[in-house]
């Protein structure tokens, strides 16, 4: 009996523990360095007995998955994604955030990028997600400052068999830079503002480099990229949670400057956060709440921001700890600050969400034959009908 007793005990025991280490939590994210999350959730599990399932998405994916999981069901239990996501909180079934849940280190830039319609709906991770100009040491000794440079060289490139440039030509992300440079913005006081004569201009510049033959607009994020690496392409505009992939590949040979001047103009590109938030938190039992509510306070922590600006370089949402790492910054990262200083946030609205829609169906009319002057004006149109529309609900 007092064996069997013993082999009852051990058995309980054992299925008890195997209860507790089967406790899993899904994540879902979109950033291109997985090593980023891949730290914070290992840095968690170390401190916690909880099994986290991480499933990566294409960028330019991640949207449509949630909002279909929202609408036929299979949300994760949390995402990690661009915050102007946020504006969407209703038809992702996103739970708004405790401001108790916020660290008081956050810095106010951050913070807000998490809050729409009186209420925060993600914890801010980590911040920058602006774009800045890479170059290939091995072939510019000296970045150029202006596009005038890029065009003004472009042969002896060519000549080579090498683009002088590269980027996600149909990605309305890296047209924003060039509407800037004109004076424009998606949303100004915060309206939908496409149809400008800046906006026209924007569209007749960006289609300008494109026929001086200087960027492949065929080739997407992908094909750019890894042209960019193998040393096809002497420049590449990309974004900072590119910096980590594209140094492991290129090493010392990897340069980073500031995006070019547009006739003396500054480009000023979109920054945001990415953010933590959570769908349907509010139908998880309790225990599982408990372990979500760690993580967010978690990835907050000093020491894991440290921690992940060292491993990764993503800027951290602490203002103490941006102000430190910016006085003693060098080399690369001098550029990265110098450029995130130079971008401008990213409306985290529902109207900047329709704006991207908007812009990306216009410009495939451009790029068929539209006027510029029709397109501005086709774009403004789809964005006030999609705002109507979205209204009503």
């Amino acid at each position: 009996m007092v064996i069997l007793r013993s082999v009852v005990l051990f058995l309980m025991m054992f299925l008890s523990l195997s209860a507790k280490a089967e406790e899993r939590l899904t994540l879902w994210y979109s950033h291109q360095d997985n090593s980023f999350i891949e730290l914070l959730v290992s840095e968690f599990q170390k401190e916690n007995n909880i099994n986290i399932s991480l499933v990566q998405f294409d960028p330019e994916k991640i949207k449509a998955e949630i909002l279909l999981g929202a609408q036929y069901g299979g949300l994760p239990d949390l995402v990690i994604f661009p915050s102007d996501f946020i504006g969407l909180h209703s038809l992702m079934k996103l739970s708004s955030i405790p401001k108790g849940w916020l660290s008081p280190e956050l810095s106010q830039k951050a913070m807000m990028t998490a809050y729409v319609d009186d209420k925060f709906w993600g914890v801010p991770v980590i911040q920058g997600n602006n774009l800045l100009l890479y170059y290939n040491k091995k072939l510019v000794s000296q970045p150029v400052s202006s596009w005038h440079d890029i065009i003004d060289t472009k042969q002896k490139w060519l000549d080579k068999n090498i683009l002088p440039i590269g980027w996600n030509y149909l990605d309305m992300y890296y047209f924003i830079p060039f509407l800037s440079a004109f004076n424009g913005w998606p949303i100004i006081d915060g309206e939908i503002s496409l149809n400008t004569p800046e906006m026209v201009k924007a569209l007749k510049y960006y289609r300008y480099l494109s026929e001086q033959k200087i960027i492949n607009p065929e080739c997407n994020y992908t094909c750019s990229q890894s042209d960019f690496i193998q040393g096809k392409e002497a420049y590449a505009i990309n974004g900072d949670w590119a910096y980590q992939d594209l140094k492991k590949a290129m090493g010392d040979a990897l340069g980073v400057a500031l995006l070019p001047t547009v006739d003396g103009n500054v480009m000023h590109p979109m920054s945001s956060t990415f953010v933590l938030s959570l769908p349907n938190y509010n139908r998880h039992a309790a225990h599982k709440k408990t372990f979500i509510k760690k993580f967010a306070k978690f990835i907050q922590r000093s020491s894991i921001q440290k921690l992940v600006y060292k491993e990764t370089r993503l800027l951290p949402t602490s203002d103490k700890l941006l102000n430190r790492y910016q006085q003693q910054a060098t080399g690369d990262e001098k550029i990265l600050f110098k450029q995130f200083e130079l971008s401008k946030p990213m409306p985290s609205t529902i109207k900047m969400s329709i704006a991207w829609q908007a812009m990306a169906i216009g410009f495939k009319r451009y790029e068929d034959g539209l006027s510029a002057e029709k397109t501005a004006e086709f774009m403004q149109h789809i964005a006030i009908q999609q705002w109507k529309r979205l209204s009503k609900k």
